[in-house]
């Protein structure tokens, strides 16, 4: 719900700018209530999209709607409506590196990080999605599970032999997250990705191996929402480019998407996530308090 208050500093609210700054002030809301931040400019403009607040694209213009979005939430951030970091840009990184007084103090900074095995001593599955927006918003989840995550962004090769086949030398399955296309380069991504991986590792994965996760045809099928969504791409890798329709991961939702993912991963689970997770907290207490004692002694 917005007030009075949220008004300080936006645009005026009959003014294009105003309204869509409003309505994502209400949906950063809405997500932060739902438990779904951080988020991102993709999913927020399908989201705005499907509810009808912006279209899908502006005709004869070169700006798109989802630079209108970022531009929005840009604004509502600066003016302290919505912390920064609701919004992630996937696409920067900052390398930060931890240090402390002295390691015996470091070590007592870590226990608060300390993780335990949830998959009782086999391997977790790698996610593997096309976009790093998609990566953005599971990256949280994919830690709570322990299972790494990665973005392809796209075709690539020397990322998935240097980075990618080293983690699936073993018996770790694929949960693979990408688009929905009709004759489009999504399918030759993900095949592209999984043969150079196949490839590389001397693996031949089977059905219950690589699992695509989303988008698959059943959702698409099973939701009519998802088929108006459909949209027209240009395949540029042919001359003259060559048009096929897109259904685009993102169009699922955050929400709906994190949901799959855990319901996924708590099917796989050989052990309940909750009961792991109080007694991983219960070794932090006992660490804890062993190395404090350990500190007192030397002191």
């Amino acid at each position: 719900m917005l007030d009075s208050r949220d008004d300080d500093g936006l645009s005026n609210p009959d003014s294009k700018a105003g309204r869509l700054q409003r309505e994502c002030l209400k949906l950063l809301r809405e997500h932060d209530a739902n438990g779904d931040i951080p988020t991102n400019g993709r999913f927020l403009f399908y989201e705005l999209e499907q509810r009808g607040v912006v279209p899908k694209k502006y005709i004869g213009l070169v700006r798109t709607p989802l630079q209108d979005v970022s531009q929005a939430t840009m604004r509502l951030r600066e003016l302290g409506l919505v912390p920064w970091h609701w919004v992630q840009d996937e696409t920067r990184t900052l390398n930060e590196w931890r240090y402390a007084k002295t390691v015996l103090q470091y070590l007592l900074d870590t226990i608060p990080m300390a993780r335990i095995d949830l998959w009782q001593g086999k391997e977790p599955p790698l996610i593997i999605c096309e976009s790093r927006a998609t990566m953005g918003v599971l990256a949280d989840h994919a830690y709570q599970y322990l299972v790494p995550i990665t973005a392809t962004n796209g075709q690539c090769g020397g990322f998935i032999v240097t980075d990618i086949v080293p983690q699936l030398m073993g018996k770790r399955k694929v949960l693979y997250i990408g688009d929905y296309e009709l004759r489009g380069p999504a399918d030759q991504i993900e095949a592209n990705t999984r043969r150079y991986i196949e490839k590389h590792t001397g693996r031949i994965f089977g059905d219950d191996e690589w699992v695509k996760v989303a988008l698959t045809e059943e959702q698409v099928r099973d939701n009519p929402r998802l088929a108006a969504l459909a949209i027209t791409k240009l395949d540029k890798r042919y001359k003259p480019p060559k048009p096929y329709e897109a259904i685009e991961c993102e169009a699922l939702g955050q929400g709906v998407l994190v949901q799959i993912i855990r319901d996924t991963l708590d099917a796989m689970l050989p052990q309940p996530l909750d009961g792991v997770l109080e007694r991983e907290r219960r070794q932090r207490r006992a660490a804890t308090a062993a190395l404090q004692r350990l500190m007192r002694g030397r002191r």
